[in-house]
């Protein structure tokens, strides 16, 4: 999503590819979709893991896309969103940390890392949208329960301990808070999506019940393809105003990038709930001052989102820091620990940042918090400023909100 510079290159799309094709079956040929028939995809992992390609970039980019699986959440969660980092390991216990995991296929991302977003695709201007009409319900928040949950850090000596809350890039939409907020506090998919994308506002483009869309190599009607996008992201089980406002989100994003869906999946057989819901908001589109918004999302965001501009360099304003109140309590993900030895630490950022590390660990980071929480930027043994996103790519964290202790 909004990430690094999308690229457009094919080499650099099949490299992507190719790199994941070995544990993962290669999605099939350009096939059309029409009316309400679905066609099978012989692989829902491959296209996450390919590079998203975009405008007029002819780099060659050195990463993958990484999609976390409904399994990595409970019974009562899905999960949700694309990221660009490296593989990224559950929450591990005492019992599970080691002093030598490998970390040898650790993503690297171009040496410009963070960079600039695509300019936004006009509408079609033969067909004039118009607004819709206002469902909201004013997104009051209350009665949100204080977390129980207990957060043990245990850093053995010379270990590191990274407490991460949230998980992704933690930009945009929270698909993980939408699902809370719908939940616990009632709001409306149009609550959710002015919360997490303030300024914009919802028109109807007036084409989507004729116009054909592409997703996952696959081109066919609106309603088919955004209804396997959705049930992909967020599966059949959460709140109906949540999978609104998901519907709204990715139609939004396919509309900014000419009706491509780029990195975005399509899962067939979607339950009639997730038809439904699709449906029920067909052809809305959010958009800011004119044209069609940028709308990334992301799977939780720890208690807030972050600053795209914290993040990806981009300063958008409907992309800033806001509150994501049901996180510490319903988020399985928040406050989750990964410990790495302190050799680790240091083979994968001297690796990343040509430094030459102190035989101190415990001055090797200086982090600087931002809003919401998340580390903006991280100093690197007194050496070396870089962000702490790109922290997080390197160590494989879940979220560039993080804690760092260090075991003496």
């Amino acid at each position: 999503m909004n990430m690094q510079k999308p690229l457009k290159c094919a080499a650099a799309m099949l490299s992507a590819i190719l790199a994941v094709s070995a544990s993962c079956g290669m999605i099939t040929a350009e096939t059309t979709l029409s009316g309400s028939e679905t066609t099978e995809i012989t692989s829902a992992a491959s296209a996450s893991e390919a590079a998203m390609s975009g405008a007029e970039d002819t780099k060659s980019v050195k990463s993958e896309w990484w999609k976390a699986e409904i399994t990595d959440y409970d019974s009562s969660l899905s999960l949700i969103s694309y990221e660009l980092t490296p593989d990224i390991t559950q929450t591990e216990t005492d019992e599970d940390r080691t002093d030598n995991s490998d970390d040898s296929d650790i993503i690297e991302e171009n040496g410009s890392d963070q960079e600039e977003l695509s300019a936004p695709q006009q509408e079609d201007t033969a067909v004039s949208p118009t607004p819709v009409e206002s469902q909201t319900t004013g997104g009051t928040v209350s009665n949100v329960p204080q977390s129980d949950k207990q957060t043990t850090v245990n850093a053995k000596s010379g270990e590191f301990a990274f407490t991460t809350y949230g998980w992704g890039h933690c930009v945009g939409m929270s698909q993980n808070g939408a699902n809370f907020y719908a939940t616990y506090g009632g709001w409306s998919y149009q609550d959710i999506l002015y919360h997490y994308y303030p300024g914009t506002y919802l028109m109807n483009t007036g084409t989507a019940a004729t116009e054909q869309i592409t997703v996952s190599g696959i081109t066919g009607d609106v309603v088919t393809l955004l209804s396997g996008v959705v049930y992909n992201e967020m599966g059949g089980s959460m709140n109906t105003e949540a999978l609104k406002a998901q519907a709204v989100a990715a139609y939004t994003y396919l509309k900014y990038y000419g009706n491509n869906g780029r990195d975005l999946i399509y899962k067939a057989n979607p339950p009639q709930k997730v038809i439904d819901a699709v449906t029920s908001v067909l052809g809305q589109a959010l958009y800011y001052n004119g044209n069609f918004a940028m709308t990334v999302f992301t799977a939780s965001s720890g208690g807030a989102t972050a600053n795209c501009y914290d993040v990806f360099s981009n300063d958008i304003p409907y992309l800033r820091s806001v509150t994501s109140d049901y996180d510490s309590a319903y988020d399985p993900h928040y406050g989750s620990v990964k410990y790495i030895a302190s050799s680790e630490v240091k083979r994968l950022v001297e690796a990343r940042y040509g430094v030459s590390l102190s035989d101190n660990p415990a001055n090797w980071f200086q982090p600087v918090i931002g809003d919401g929480g998340f580390v903006t930027e991280v100093v690197i043994d007194g050496q070396k400023t870089v962000r702490g996103y790109d922290l997080k790519i390197c160590l494989g964290l879940k979220s560039s909100k993080f804690e760092i202790t260090y075991g003496q």
